[in-house]
């Protein structure tokens, strides 16, 4: 084994087949029950291609769940935070707190080094996500371009926060049903994150 997600066991119990990405072990596709637990390679008709499609269908008219903990995951702090990343990021930074903020960071010539989506969780400080084969450019680049004089650290903070991804159109039908938490289009807005509780459960909920 290599890194793992905390739902790794549970995943496993339902059927994951695990492939690897930048060092974690992440599901490829579900094996159903009564399907053997091991990948089903083919050039031309993998045996694994009407299981995807199964999942690829559920999401799309219901609702599926995607275990991406691997997303590498950082936090950018200290008194000079949000002028960093205003420096870095092509997008206007300077939103409320609560603010999801999808964005890339440009070199001098204007090509593409990251990107990246960026929640503000505070008058100083910043929640980065960015790809799980990205955390080690991307931090690297961030670094490079922070103010000398030390007022803003990157933290990383990958192996501090699982997450997980609901998606499809019955998502907030699902979440409704586990917690007290104000989920419709109206109480929870696109490009917004808060604190719920799911069941008894401290969460933070980014809605993108």
């Amino acid at each position: 084994k290599i890194r793992l997600s905390p739902l790794y066991e549970r995943l496993k119990t339902r059927g994951a087949i695990y492939g690897s990405k930048n060092g974690w072990e992440r599901p490829l596709w579900f094996a159903p029950e009564g399907v053997a637990q091991v990948d089903q390679l083919g050039f031309t008709d993998p045996g694994w291609r009407d299981f995807a499609a199964a999942e690829h269908h559920a999401v799309r008219n219901a609702v599926g769940l995607a275990d991406q903990s691997s997303f590498s995951k950082f936090e950018l702090v200290g008194p000079g935070a949000l002028a960093a990343i205003q420096y870095l990021a092509v997008s206007n930074m300077d939103k409320p707190s609560g603010s999801v903020i999808y964005t890339q960071f440009c070199n001098r010539r204007g090509g593409i080094e990251a990107d990246v989506t960026i929640t503000r969780l505070g008058e100083q400080h910043f929640y980065i996500v960015t790809g799980a084969g990205f955390g080690v450019h991307d931090s690297d680049w961030i670094r490079r371009n922070l103010p000398a004089d030390g007022s803003a650290v990157l933290l990383e903070v990958t192996s501090a926060r699982a997450v997980v991804n609901v998606c499809g159109p019955k998502a907030r039908t699902l979440l409704e049903r586990v917690s007290e938490d104000d989920f419709s289009a109206t109480g929870f807005p696109f490009a917004t994150a808060r604190e719920v509780l799911l069941g008894a459960a401290p969460v933070r909920a980014i809605r993108i």
